[in-house]
């Protein structure tokens, strides 16, 4: 894995850049899209000259492909030699069965680009300090279905369980660090992230990413 970690300001730069990276060297020319949403990386992927292919547990697009990641792939669909997979994980139930079949999707020496939340980051550290629960974790956060916490040591873990080499780790989203001070709780508050972040480079980021190349 590569040593230099790179930081983006949201997922979609993390991806796009991930994508002009990767995709040249891509065994062939499908990108699936799981968790495609509506459709917020179709004109990207069709620009690199790839064919578009989107999933989602269920359908806000006509188009997209419905998959249950409990489930293998959908009979109607072809491998890819690219999937992007961002802000998905953390709400899967069973994620190393999900892995494993988004895995079997992924042609060998296919690539997947993921994104999903930095448990480690300094906001989640300090309201589990505070409140006893990590930030994005929290009760109210089963609302969006956030019932995996995952861990960046447990995905790795995870993904090479499943046939991936973890190629690169990155640093996504730090807008946080440019909020201002609204108290002396907040100050306080802004200070003790900003150590947290020198003495642990992994708490840095609201999100993370990784690239993880499926091995032959």
């Amino acid at each position: 894995m590569e040593t230099r970690v790179n930081t983006y300001i949201d997922r979609a730069s993390f991806a796009n850049e991930m994508l002009d990276k990767y995709y040249p060297n891509s065994p062939n020319t499908i990108v699936s899209d799981i968790g495609s949403g509506y459709g917020h990386m179709k004109d990207k992927i069709e620009s690199l000259g790839a064919h578009w292919q989107p999933f989602d547990y269920y359908k806000k697009m006509d188009i997209s492909i419905e998959w249950n990641l409990n489930n293998p792939v959908p009979e109607n669909s072809n491998k890819a030699g690219v999937a992007i997979f961002l802000e998905v994980l953390e709400h899967l139930p069973n994620p190393l069965l999900s892995l494993q079949n988004i895995a079997n999707h992924i042609e060998s020496n296919g690539v997947l680009i993921l994104t999903t939340p930095n448990p480690q980051s300094s906001k989640n550290r300090i309201h589990l300090l505070l409140k006893g629960t990590l930030y994005a974790f929290q009760k109210k956060h089963l609302e969006e279905y956030h019932v995996f916490t995952p861990w960046e040591h447990i995905v790795q873990h995870f993904l090479e369980s499943v046939g991936f080499e973890v190629l690169e780790y990155a640093i996504i989203d730090t807008t946080y660090q440019e909020r201002k001070a609204t108290s002396i709780k907040d100050w306080f508050k802004l200070q003790v992230e900003k150590v947290i972040e020198r003495r642990n480079p992994l708490a840095v980021g609201m999100s993370y990413g990784l690239v993880a190349r499926k091995k032959k």
